[in-house]
Formats: structure tokens, sequence, C-alpha cells
């Protein structure tokens, strides 16, 4: 049962799932926000310049939805460092998936605000 953990406590592990999870996090987030839209339109609302948009309500959504959005990728990574760090205490890998998240972090709050 051991055996799993000594396999997948490397740093290159925990970063590729740190990687991974924030996609799956993402298609979560646009089951739970974007529902009624198309994928295609879901994404132009998520990427869109909300700068660009003058109708202050008009901001807020958007600015909702990709916090919302973003928050969901990062949830998936949260969960998946409670499980290595704190139950199956493989270090290495947890190691490797919180430094993708803090990259990660960085960048979406640099894409938010």
């Amino acid at each position: 049962m051991k055996e799993w953990k000594f396999k997948i406590n490397k740093f290159k592990f925990g970063f590729a799932t740190g990687l991974i999870l924030p996609v799956m996090g993402f298609f979560i987030g646009f089951l739970a926000k974007g529902g009624e839209l198309s994928f295609s339109t879901f994404w132009q609302l998520f990427t869109q310049n909300h700068d660009l948009i003058h109708l202050n309500d008009i901001k807020l959504i958007y600015q909702d939805t990709r916090q919302s959005t973003v928050m969901f990728c990062l949830l998936a990574n949260m969960l998946a460092f409670y499980l290595s760090f704190f139950v199956y205490k493989i270090d290495r890998f947890s190691t490797g998936l919180v430094s993708i998240t803090l990259i990660l972090a960085a960048i979406s709050v640099f894409f938010i605000y």
C-alpha cells in the first residue's frame, strides 16, 4: 500500500498535478456558473477585458464570473494539497503542488485585477 506513495512523492508529479487540476476546476466552474452558455461564450466572458465595458453592472458580472471560476480552479489544488500533505504525508509532491499553485495564484491576480 505504501509503494504508491514512494512512486508519486516527487516534485514533478505535484507540479504536473497542480497544472492539470485547475483545468478540471475550470470545467467545473463552467458547469456551475455558465451552464446555460456555450463554452465559447463562457470563454469570451472569462477572457474579455472588463475595463473596456463602461456599464458598472455588466463589469461586476464579468468580474464575479471570473473570480468564481478562478476559485474553482484553485480549490481543486487546495483539496489535492490537503490530501497529499495532511492525509497521505507525501511532502515532495505537496511542495510541487504548492509551488505551481502560488505561481497560478499570482498570475490569476494579474488576470482578474
